[in-house]
């Protein structure tokens, strides 16, 4: 009987305190203000899928009761920020721009005088894709556009992109196309174009109209110019033009936040802000007294966002070869996916070790292959292995990755693993030197007996997976960069590339010798051949090995 009569009580305790609870919750909540009602035009809350990134909209933020002094808000992943009202009970306006597509949301709460919170609101934006330029050109869809006689047809585009095509343009006073553009450039506009400078150092204007000019200046680089409303000029500046060498130009004026930036090559080379443009109007004009190629101009009347533009910047690499060097047939190891095959010289074999470990307990392993069933064993007296056409790099630079094992008790001379020869020199050498124990890759800058060459060099750890490396050597055109990868994804070294030019060898792939000889004793795997840069991603995935990165 105590023992209920006790309980009894604490109970009834415990119902009264939370009576007293709740009426202060809801005391509480009727201080707090009416949840925020959201408008927009550009985005309404639907499910239909509104335009688009890198265009702004207006998100009008309202609530009822009139005491609200300010509104708590934040985007979908994003940082909480807060507008505040211009009077008490007075509407908010947000103005935003997506930069990427799908589903988002806004969540929103009103905040009285008094500090008090609303319920939360929440509001739903389906974002489409970025509207298409409203103004393009390029040698096969030229949208109506003049050309003067100082521009030919049928160059080749930048490789590694979807752009196929590009015009030559020579420089003289008819070296030029003209068309009708229709981006007000006194407020937010974009443009970009590729171009490949024959006679680079010169002022140039790449494309330009009234309000803008996006192109090359004398002694600072590439260049977006923006005439001011203040009677000024804004001048961006950044990278530098090479001979022979596309680049991808973007130059963005943002009205809402009076801010204008250049990309170069994907990357933001120059921003100023408060700049008010002046904007202008007439023809587009694409190429004046342009030396060299153009192609694939366009003109937004929006933010063209920077995933967007490292998407289009990007060279994608392109497979050259690969040799998974698992099999040989009469003295010829196939390519993947068509392709010359590995011609194995010497007494160069394809080894493929097995056992009965798994069921067989008095067995003996035996060593396997670096990767898969198959890798081809050199024993450094003659032994090699040749293929044509391997490596013929673009103006982006190549990449040539492999794994190799080379036993630690006969690593005591001089090796090569690769070479790719040409006429007067080899274009590249990946090289083990005993000495120091480190891997050596080489670059040749032009195909001469006398060609400068710039080289990088890692550690080699012996004692690493029985002597087993990932090698992978990328010579990246575009920021004038040699790497040398050693069993990892972060180069272990890198080295500057200055005054060279990509160029196609003549002579077949070498495999396991160089020009002077120094055979490799060890075992070769996984060869892989690109013109353009890998990236550490696809450079991962071939780490991987039995990857096919096409």
């Amino acid at each position: 009987m105590k023992q209920y009569a006790w309980t009894r009580t604490v109970t009834l305790s415990a119902v009264a305190a939370l009576a007293g609870g709740v009426t202060t919750g809801v005391a509480a909540a009727a201080d707090a203000p009416q949840a925020p009602v959201v408008t927009s035009t550009q985005y309404p809350d639907d499910d239909n899928w509104h335009d688009g990134v890198g265009s702004y909209g207006t998100f009008v933020i309202d609530s009822a009761s009139d005491d609200v002094v300010s509104y708590r808000y934040s985007w979908l992943g994003g940082v909480p920020r807060t507008l505040t009202a211009a009077e008490p009970g007075a509407p908010v306006s947000l103005r935003w721009m997506p930069e990427k597509e799908g589903p988002t949301s806004l969540e929103v709460q009103a905040v009285n005088a008094a500090g008090a919170v609303s319920s939360r609101t929440t509001y739903r934006v389906n974002v489409s894709d970025g509207r298409t330029a409203v103004t393009h050109w390029d040698p096969d869809s030229q949208s109506g556009a003049v050309t003067g006689s100082g521009v030919t047809f049928g160059a080749s585009g930048p490789s590694g992109t979807g752009v196929a095509s590009a015009a030559s343009f020579d420089g003289t006073d008819e070296a030029y196309a003209r068309l009708d553009a229709t981006a007000d450039t006194a407020r937010t506009f974009s443009v970009d174009a590729w171009v490949r400078p024959d006679t680079p150092g010169a002022d140039a204007a790449v494309v330009g109209q009234a309000g803008f000019s996006l192109g090359a200046t004398a002694g600072a680089g590439w260049s977006f110019t923006l005439p001011t409303a203040d009677g000024g000029t804004t001048r961006l500046t950044g990278g530098a033009p090479e001979k022979g060498e596309w680049a991808h130009l973007v130059g963005v004026y943002d009205g809402e936040i009076d801010t204008a930036r250049l990309y170069v090559n994907g990357t933001l080379t120059g921003t100023a802000t408060g700049v008010v443009a002046a904007g202008g109007a007439g023809a587009l004009r694409i190429g004046d007294h342009w030396d060299g190629q153009l192609t694939d101009v366009n003109v937004w009347d929006r933010v063209f966002v920077p995933a967007e533009i490292t998407d289009v910047a990007t060279r994608k690499a392109q497979r050259l070869g690969y040799w998974d060097l698992e099999t040989a047939t009469d003295g010829r190891s196939p390519a993947n996916a068509g392709g010359a095959p590995l011609t194995l010289a010497g007494d160069a074999s394809i080894y493929a070790a097995t056992d009965d470990c798994p069921w067989n307990p008095d067995c003996t392993p035996v060593t396997y292959p670096v990767d898969g069933s198959g890798d081809l064993l050199l024993d450094g007296d003659g032994d090699y292995a040749t293929t044509p056409t391997a490596l013929a790099p673009t103006d982006a630079g190549f990449s040539v990755t492999t794994k190799v094992r080379i036993d630690p008790d006969t690593a005591t001379r001089d090796m090569t693993v690769l070479s790719q020869p040409g006429e007067h020199t080899d274009l590249f050498t990946l090289r083990y030197l005993a000495a120091s124990r480190t891997w050596q890759a080489t670059v040749a800058h032009d195909d001469r007996a006398d060609a400068p060459t710039t080289t990088v060099e890692a550690r080699y750890d012996v004692g690493s997976s029985a002597g087993d490396e990932f090698l992978a050597v990328v010579y990246d055109e575009r920021t004038d960069a040699l790497r040398l990868y050693v069993d990892d994804t972060y180069p272990a070294a890198t080295a500057s590339v200055t005054d060279a030019d990509t160029w196609t060898p003549t002579g077949d792939l070498q495999v396991g010798r160089g020009t002077a000889g120094e055979y490799l004793t060890g075992e070769v795997d996984e060869l892989h051949t690109y013109a353009g840069v890998l990236s550490q991603t696809q450079l991962a995935m071939l780490r991987l090995g039995g990857v096919d990165i096409t």
